[in-house]
């Protein structure tokens, strides 16, 4: 009987032994296939889509991807879906830089591809789409699918104006065109002018207004600053509507002219100035008021007075803020005459307004 105990010891040890040499599940080896792109975009001006997209940085399996060889630039006619890839280009990408094991992982890589679109699919088709995707392919011409995928009009643009010209004056600068006139849209399109500016130097043109094309025609711009200048053109818009989406395309913009916002021009004229004595209990003064100046740039107004038959001096000693001004410097038995100018941020003042005229009483 007490040859049980040491067999069953013996035993244990030996499974316990057994146990501490199997090795572990066998790990699969990485297929390296690229997740799928999910933030492709599209941007069309002209006849040319700029394609854009980052490199996948893990694969299906969650490893990291050591290198995507090329990616498939997949375009297909129409709003469906792609299942395959309609390959109109290849696209090589950058090498992967080499970074510490226990770094930091390598910065995504951004992609870039232009695509141009044929103009047959425009003049086909007007109001139609197209549908991009891409696919990242492997060193074994494998992938774990397509990107996301984006519908992109193929409706024609139309030529801009072949001369654009600038005229600045006291209310604005006349933008005015002259070119050839715009064909009739096809059904779900609609062509425009956009009126667009920006600083000479600056990065970026912003929209002023948008308008009807035609062959010859101006708008006034009043948004502007003025000391400055600035670079104006027309940027041809074609808006779609068609298959329930709106979208638009920007075509070719015209040659930029400049132009230099030297204020000379002086505000507006004061108008409905009015004189008002008043007196009762208290020192005498008269009253002036006058419809107040709309220029964005008034700087303030100035007011003369002369006595009937003398020359005019002015009062106030800084620019007055408000359409309106006691003068408080009167004496009885006089006639006093009135007149207003407005100035404006650059000092150029306005003609004087119509005279008033105020007599105060003589003393009772």
């Amino acid at each position: 009987m007490r040859l049980w105990p040491l067999l069953t010891g013996c035993f244990l040890i030996l499974v316990a032994l057994c146990g501490c040499g199997t090795p572990g599940a066998p790990q699969l080896p990485s297929l390296n296939l690229a997740r799928p792109v999910d933030n492709l975009t599209a941007t069309r001006s002209g006849n040319r889509v700029q394609l854009e997209w980052t490199l996948a940085r893990k694969n299906t399996d969650r490893t990291l991807v050591k290198h995507v060889p090329m990616v498939r630039v997949c375009r297909r006619g129409g709003l469906a879906l792609m299942s395959t890839c309609i390959v109109v280009a290849e696209v090589s990408t950058p090498k992967p830089q080499p970074h510490a094991k226990n770094g930091p992982p390598p910065e995504a890589v951004r992609m870039q591809y232009v695509d141009d679109l044929p103009a047959q699919l425009g003049e086909r088709n007007p109001a139609g789409f197209v549908t991009y995707a891409v696919e990242e392919m492997n060193s074994h011409d494998h992938s774990a699918g397509l990107s996301n995928q984006v519908a992109v009009p193929v409706a024609p643009t139309i030529a801009p104006p072949a001369e654009l010209s600038l005229e600045l004056g006291g209310e604005g600068i006349r933008v005015s065109w002259v070119g050839p006139s715009p064909p009739i849209a096809p059904a779900g399109l609609t062509y425009r002018y956009q009126i667009e500016r920006k600083p000479v130097g600056g990065p970026a043109y912003i929209a002023v207004t948008d308008v009807e094309p035609s062959a010859r025609g101006s708008y006034l711009d009043k948004t502007f600053e003025w000391e400055k200048k600035y670079e104006y053109r027309i940027l041809t818009l074609t808006q779609v509507h068609s298959q329930g989406l709106n979208a638009t395309v920007p075509g070719e913009g015209s040659s930029p002219v400049e132009i230099f916002t030297r204020d000379i021009y002086p505000p507006a004229q004061p108008v409905g100035l009015q004189a008002v004595f008043s007196s009762v209990g208290q020192k005498p003064f008269i009253d002036l008021t006058w419809a107040p100046n709309l220029e964005g740039d008034l700087a303030g107004y100035n007011v003369f007075r002369r006595v009937e038959g003398g020359p005019f001096e002015k009062l106030n000693q800084q620019l007055i803020q408000v359409s309106s001004f006691r003068d408080q410097n009167v004496e009885p038995g006089r006639k006093y005459v009135y007149v207003v100018s407005a100035v404006d941020l650059r000092g150029n003042e306005s003609p004087r307004s119509a005279e008033a005229s105020e007599e105060v009483p003589g003393k009772q």
